[in-house]
């Protein structure tokens, strides 16, 4: 498929379509017990891995896959029946098996989406090694994730590009999409500017040559109603044009009272097939979303810390009602492929984006001395950003003697333009205890108004050897350049910003015959910083390198893959403290993560699916002029994380029909300011899921299924985050309950 993915910036604001899997001839308990052997293998890490691979050449132990078209099995952007993928465009701009890809990469598959009927990108990858899926359950306005202990919300790109500008954020519809790709590491390389934890690619749903239908009807938690469907298949008997519509209406409420979640989305897509070598794939979508403030602040005294008045009520909401929140966002682009002959093929994708956003809030700023006075202020700002992105590339595959090359060249080009308004006033305090709102809310002075153009332009290159059929050697080099030009209209006054930067990767694998493939790699990435200091002076980008070690393991003749990494990651030119100048900022910090990731996955015989991942971070200020935090753990970072997740359905029998998933999350506790003085707790978080296809006890039924979910069962009280001065509450239990038919 072709290719696409793009940047990051920092915010400015204070089937059953798919052949189903096949009996096999060996009963639940056989699935079972390979199963649990899985797990085993994952507390193992690489010794283990090892051993089982011996263990099978002893004694081999095969279950029947799934069986599926060779088109969903190759294919790194199409449907993949389980929760096992097999092969990525993000990893390497080419298609490659994940095996082949020198750094950490996990693929959140359809299937597993809508087994845990996730709502968000956010609740998608909460299952993910490395991933922190933060989003705070105050507002659904954006998608908060950091990979290895970086934030790389602004760097979500779709279908390899990158739709944001500085401040002005699409949220991409987790139902618009067949796929979620997460790089892990430094990847500027290929996709430019980014933060230094990774990227992810949303991989957005796109016609099929197969006729599929899907209707469903969503009701849960907090007066949740929600429809969605989504339509695709050939409009010719040559299947030359084919189409698809995806679409979604939603309305809710959520745990605060006066804050909804409410969304419309609408995706159509259409591809032109003129011939077996060449395809044109159109792609738009609308979404309008209704939410709530930025930041709902809940006093940290009161909260996680004591407060004389008594504890505080858990979702009380502390904004005022009725005040708009929304955003209206589209895009258009194209996906192109062309295949000249057998050594050289052209990819080409672009997209134009638009985003439109609203906020009002009257934002807590302090707590009173009385400590149950919230001192509040008053804000309006609306942000308009466009973004047109652009990556043409191309690959050639060829043999050098007995070496296989796969070759890359490509450019790709961003603008962005974003217009900023924000105006601030008065707000009226509210009692936290007993808040009673209707008071002033007057946002009537203006505080910025700024227009910003910036244009990112990169050439890069990447050759691939394959040696002896088991040695695959990547090296990839890239050069950026990058401007903004910030107009201050208050003031009549504008800056200019101009970053250039070389980046690069190199990285082995060794393919073992047995599925093992222990691999090495290095890679560096970039991520300018606008603005200039006390003494105007613009700030340099900030740097990263990576270091990366680990094995991949995909058993041959069972459809499941783990993997374990180990990495050494540094930030370089961080902001910290200039102890000459108060006001000034001096870019000599550097943070510092080492950590270890334990991920596996696997789609068994008899319907059992099975997720797992261990995540252990060691983060830190390695270098600050603040002694309060060098040395110590940077603010919101666990060091351990874990999770795992197993779906069983009977396959026939009584009961035949009838599923069960269940599931656990651990996050480990945080630090909530430089200085670690204050400790945020850890929580542990249990999922549900029951699920029935009717087509077992009536066969004319075939392609209904209703399914519960449960998120946090247990309703289990915590906070996501926390500092000095406020704490954010994470989700309350919540349920939803599904009817879906596929025809």
């Amino acid at each position: 498929m072709g290719t696409r993915v793009a940047h990051r910036n920092t915010p400015g604001w204070p089937v059953e379509h798919v052949a189903a899997r096949p009996p096999s001839n060996r009963g639940p308990l056989s699935c079972l017990v390979h199963g649990v052997a899985l797990g085993l293998s994952l507390t193992q890490a690489a010794s283990a891995l090892a051993a089982t691979a011996d263990q099978e050449q002893d004694q081999p132990l095969v279950l029947d896959t799934s069986v599926i078209s060779t088109n969903a099995v190759d294919s790194p952007t199409g449907q993949q029946s389980g929760y096992v993928a097999k092969r990525s465009l993000s990893g390497t701009k080419t298609d490659a098996s994940l095996s082949e890809i020198p750094q950490a990469i996990s693929v959140v598959t359809r299937d597993q989406m809508d087994a845990l009927k996730v709502q968000s990108v956010n609740e998608a990858l909460r299952y993910t090694a490395g991933v922190q899926a933060n989003t705070i359950a105050a507002s659904q306005r954006f998608d908060t994730i950091s990979i290895r202990g970086f934030d790389v919300t602004t760097g979500m790109l779709r279908d390899g590009l990158k739709g944001n500008t500085a401040q002005a954020w699409p949220k991409v519809e987790a139902y618009g999409l067949e796929r979620i790709d997460v790089l892990k590491g430094p990847a500027s390389v290929l996709f430019g500017q980014n933060a230094p934890g990774g990227v992810v690619n949303q991989v957005s749903k796109r016609p099929l040559d197969t006729p599929f239908h899907e209707v469903e009807i969503q009701g849960g938690s907090f007066g949740r109603t929600q429809g969605q469907f989504d339509f695709s298949g050939p409009l010719d008997d040559q299947g030359q044009f084919l189409y698809r519509l995806v679409g979604l209406q939603r309305d809710s409420g959520t745990q605060f009272d006066h804050i909804p979640d409410d969304k419309q989305f609408i995706a159509p897509s259409f591809t032109w097939k003129p011939n077996e070598d060449t395809s044109l794939t159109l792609l738009a979508d609308y979404t309008k979303d209704s939410f709530g403030a930025p930041r709902v602040l809940l006093p940290s005294r009161g909260t996680l810390l004591g407060n004389p008045n008594g504890k505080l009520k858990r979702n009380v909401f502390l904004d005022e009602p009725g005040l708009d929140n929304g955003r209206n966002q589209y895009s258009l682009g194209y996906l192109l492929e062309h295949r000249f002959n057998d050594v050289w093929s052209l990819n080409s994708s672009a997209r134009y984006g638009h985003v439109n956003l609203l906020t009002n809030t009257a934002s807590g700023m302090s707590l009173a001395p009385d400590l149950r006075t919230l001192n509040r202020a008053a804000y309006r700002f609306r942000i308009v950003g466009d973004t047109y992105s652009l990556d043409n590339n191309v690959q050639a595959r060829w043999n050098l003697g007995s070496t296989q090359m796969v070759s890359l060249l490509g450019l790709d080009y961003r603008r962005t333009r974003e217009d900023y308004h924000l105006l601030g006033g008065t707000a009226s305090p509210i009692d936290i205890y007993r808040p009673v709102h209707g008071g002033v809310f007057a946002p009537d002075k203006p505080f910025a108004n700024t227009m910003q153009r910036a244009d990112q332009v990169g050439v890069y290159a990447q050759q691939q050897f394959t040696f002896d059929d088991h040695w695959v050697l990547t090296v990839g080099g890239r050069q950026d350049r990058s401007s903004a030009r910030t107009d201050n209209r208050l003031e009549n006054t504008g800056n200019k910003q101009k970053d250039e930067k070389f980046t690069y990767r190199t990285g082995l694998v060794y393919l073992a015959d047995n599925g093992l493939a222990p691999y090495i790699s290095y890679s560096t990435s970039f991520d300018p910083v606008l603005g200039t200091n006390f003494y105007g002076t613009p700030y340099k980008p900030t740097s990263a390198k990576q270091s990366e070690v680990g094995i991949k393991y995909q058993p041959p003749g069972i459809d499941s893959y783990i993997t374990l990494a180990l990495f050494d990651l540094t930030q370089e030119n961080v902001q910290t403290a200039d102890p000459a100048q108060p006001l000034n900022r001096l870019q000599t910090g550097e943070i510092n993560v080492r950590g270890v990731e334990l991920e596996g996955k696997a789609s068994l015989a008899q319907g059992l699916d099975l997720l797992a991942a261990l995540t252990w971070n060691d983060a830190e200020v390695s270098k600050s002029n603040n002694p309060l935090e060098k040395g110590k753990r940077p603010t919101d970072t666990p060091e351990k994380m874990a999770s795992l997740w197993a779906d069983y359905s009977l396959p026939d029998g009584p009961l035949g029909g009838l599923g069960f998933g269940a599931g656990v999350r651990y996050i480990g506790s945080t630090k909530g300011d430089p200085a670690n003085t204050l400790n945020v707790p850890s929580y542990t978080l249990l999922d549900a899921e029951v699920h029935y296809d009717f087509d077992k006890l009536v066969p004319a039924a075939k392609g209904l299924r209703l399914a519960v979910n449960a998120n946090n069962l247990t309703d289990k009280h915590y906070y996501e985050s926390c500092s000095v001065s406020s704490c954010s509450a994470g989700y309350d239990r919540s349920l939803i309950a599904s009817l879906r038919y596929r025809w």
